[in-house]
């Protein structure tokens, strides 16, 4: 009976944590350091988080100023300048 609990547990562990991307996890863990960071890896950084993490990370003011050349739309993604 334990080992099916354990299996259990085990199972929904990874169920929770395997679809968690590398840029939701750096948005749930703490603020990465954006300026050892290059444009395109700040922008890429920002654009992967899910809309909810990076809304509110922006409205928290964890995000940094838009590069040059580009700006941020409503949703706080990273868009090129026109």
């Amino acid at each position: 009976m334990t080992k099916i609990v354990k299996v259990l547990v085990l199972a929904l562990m990874l169920t929770v944590m395997l679809p968690i991307s590398p840029a939701q996890a750096c948005a749930c863990g703490g603020v990465p350091n954006w300026s050892v960071m290059s444009d395109e890896e700040i922008v890429s950084t920002i654009n992967a988080i899910t809309d909810e993490a990076r809304i509110m990370a922006a409205e928290s003011g964890e995000l940094p100023p838009a590069p040059p050349g580009y700006q941020y739309d409503e949703y706080y993604k990273l868009t090129p300048l026109k």
